[in-house]
């Protein structure tokens, strides 16, 4: 644990509250250098020295003018991310940026262009989970007849929810089950707050959705319930990943019914709060510290990148579409 694999100067613009609580930790974990923070506000540039023993900036050039610096970490507010983006892509870099990347398909687009030589990478934390990479493999072993997908959160005044909040779990069910086809979608908003309804087909896998900002911060809730021939998988809250197999049948009458079946759970994954190792780290387990790790894999050991920015084309149609209803 005292050494590390990566040697190479990295640079991190942004120090909000995002970053400092979720990001800067993993960093430090694996021993990632950082060489400049850069920020907006020059009076926190002393407090950015004297706390993490870099040098702070609000030049963005002095970082991309930097041959040193092989890597850029972008976590600012999502509107400023484009420009961002399209600034350190320009420069020849490799680039890590927070979701959303931009704000339309149009910039997506542009970005896409712009990185012709795949250096970018976006943090699409949910594919990195290790509990999304343990579903992902068992699905890939079982039919998968359907799925329900809940996301509900409280107001938020502050942004597009659909963008900024949304994309988490319509990016993750493309990413399970690829491109879908929008069949039916009702959306409601009221007292400041959107709920969207949806019924989508990846094909022979249908499914119903709801995703909503209409509950409450106190208790948000993200659940994905996927049913297939051999059993069901509940992934609840990116946290615990259960199985329930369904019973056998005889002569057609499940086993259940006549009670000769007891239902189960199995519990594939969970976080174990009592040791707190890093596996039991939430930052571990919602796949923050994979995507991390996968980048600097990435810029110095020429590791797979699972969330260019190529590979969010069809989650940005999605989000357009369920938008516009």
């Amino acid at each position: 644990m005292l050494q590390s694999p990566y040697s190479a100067d990295y640079a991190f613009i942004g120090v909000g509250s995002h970053a400092l609580q979720n990001l800067y930790p993993i960093l430090q974990y694996l021993g990632i250098r950082l060489k400049y923070i850069c920020c907006h506000s020059p009076d926190k540039l002393p407090s950015i020295e004297r706390r993490f023993g870099v040098t702070s900036t609000t030049s963005l050039d002095t970082i991309l003018n930097d041959s040193d610096v092989k890597g850029v970490f972008v976590c600012t507010s999502p509107q400023t991310h484009y420009e961002l983006c399209s600034r350190v892509i320009e420069s020849g870099k490799y680039l890590f940026v927070e979701k959303p990347p931009c704000q339309t398909s149009e910039q997506l687009e542009c970005l896409i262009a712009a990185d012709i030589r795949g250096m970018a990478m976006v943090g699409m934390q949910k594919r990195y989970s290790p509990l999304t990479e343990m579903l992902n493999k068992r699905l890939s072993k079982n039919e998968v007849i359907s799925y329900t997908l809940s996301y509900h959160t409280g107001a938020y005044p502050e942004g597009e929810p659909f963008i900024d909040l949304f994309i988490h779990p319509v990016d993750l069910a493309l990413y399970l089950f690829g491109e879908a086809e929008v069949m039916a979608v009702q959306r409601t908003d009221r007292n400041s707050a959107s709920t969207v309804q949806a019924l989508l087909s990846h094909g022979n896998v249908k499914c119903m959705i709801e995703l909503s900002t209409a509950y409450t911060w106190a208790n948000p809730k993200e659940s994905l319930h996927v049913n297939t021939l051999s059993g069901a998988y509940c992934l609840d809250q990116m946290e615990r990943l259960c199985h329930y197999p369904h019973p056998k049948k005889i002569a057609g009458v499940p086993l259940d019914k006549i009670g000769l079946f007891t239902t189960t759970e199995q519990l594939l994954s969970g976080r174990n709060n009592f040791s707190p190792l890093i596996g039991n780290n939430q930052l571990y387990t919602q796949g923050f510290f994979s995507e991390i790790k996968a980048f600097a894999d990435m810029v110095e050991h020429s590791g797979k990148n699972l969330s260019p920015m190529s590979s969010l084309c069809h989650t940005y149609k999605l989000l357009t579409l369920l938008k516009q209803n």
